[in-house]
């Protein structure tokens, strides 16, 4: 029987900087740096891994985002994971195979985009690959905000065709599970146009007489711009805290559900209903916080109600006279309620910004 355990490594794949521009993208155009539940992407994604038993990670990035990624990561990895860095230049997705198939070796591997996350355990894909003794294992995600359903996979698990992968590219989540030795057999320092992309890498394995199996997966989100993919992966990891985390509720607060509240944060006379995360050194007071918010470090909430949200890093939002829903608040941003004449609307809208005034 094929082995998949904690002796399987991981290659972390990041993709290139984003063009995009929005409130939710700070300082960085490095789609896996964004934060959701007050951490980078990437992070989670090392959370993920390290529960599957990996304990050896490569992170492969391009040359001109490779210093800010490990800059970061370093900063906020989880524990218990050895992380190796591997640069390559834009274009170059030769270079990076060849070097996530020196990393790995004969050892079997999980490959997982940087900028995306699984809703389920990585451990229930690694059980599969192994209890079908297959080459490699390969997930489809449908889009659940706008309905979609898998047509292409009728059963949770079957033999790969040429014809199925070619046909739901759009599907093909960013996790792809090899068995041993299947990435090593895959680089070929001889043939030029080689690449990490998950399908191509499944459709050379069953053209090579491999066994690719495939997998739906009830959740898949990867941000390339849209802030409704940043909040639906917020979502997801704040319905993955622990139930029974749930602050004190002190200086006339009321607390429902899991509520994390860092030790230096400040929260007074407020209503909050979890799953919500509040950063270091946040001020919440007279405000309603509802369910999947994250609230990052240095936040500033007075007067002020927020639901399904998320706020970077030295916002304030501050007596605003409505709700806010489903929003991204950018860092250092201000949203405050004028009381000064003439009365009117003022704003400032960057480039890519959205605002609906309701």
């Amino acid at each position: 029987m094929r082995l998949f355990n904690v002796l399987a490594k991981g290659v972390v794949v990041v993709p290139n900087a984003t063009r995009w521009t929005g409130p939710w993208l700070g300082a960085t155009r490095a789609t896996s740096l964004q934060r959701v539940a007050n951490r980078p992407i990437v992070c989670h994604v090392l959370d993920a891994l390290l529960q599957a038993g990996v304990i050896e990670v490569a992170v492969i990035a391009p040359r001109d985002v490779s210093e800010e990624i490990a800059g970061c990561i370093e900063c906020e990895q989880p524990p218990g994971v050895e992380i190796r860095y591997l640069t390559h230049e834009p274009g170059r997705d030769e270079d990076a195979l060849l070097a996530a198939a020196e990393f790995v070796g004969d050892a079997p591997c999980i490959l997982h985009r940087a900028d995306g996350l699984l809703g389920q355990s990585l451990e229930l894909f690694t059980n599969a690959l192994r209890e079908e003794s297959s080459d490699a294992l390969l997930l489809l995600g449908g889009d659940g905000r706008e309905g979609k359903r898998l047509r292409l996979v009728p059963q949770p698990l079957l033999a790969a065709t040429e014809e199925v992968l070619a046909s739901a590219p759009e599907s093909v989540a960013g996790v792809c599970l090899l068995g041993p030795s299947a990435l090593r057999r895959l680089a070929n320092p001889e043939r030029a146009a080689q690449t990490l992309d998950f399908t191509a890498l499944t459709e050379r394995l069953t053209r090579g007489g491999g066994r690719v199996q495939i997998r739906a997966v009830q959740k898949w989100r990867h941000f390339t711009g849209d802030a409704l993919d940043l909040l639906d992966m917020n979502r997801m990891m704040l319905d993955a805290m622990d139930p029974d985390t749930t602050a004190v509720a002190k200086d006339d607060n009321r607390f429902e559900g899991p509520v994390s509240i860092h030790p230096t944060a400040c929260v007074s006379s407020s209503i909050i209903v979890g799953p919500v995360i509040i950063g270091a050194d946040a001020l919440i007071a007279d405000s309603y916080i509802g369910s999947h918010t994250s609230i990052a470090e240095r936040v500033r909430i007075e007067g002020a109600e927020l639901e399904r949200s998320i706020v970077l890093a030295d916002a304030s939002v501050l007596h605003v006279g409505g709700r806010l829903v489903a929003s991204i608040v950018g860092r250092e941003a201000r949203i405050f309620r004028d009381f000064s004449m003439p009365r009117a609307m003022r704003l400032q809208v960057g480039d890519g910004d959205e605002v609906a005034l309701c």
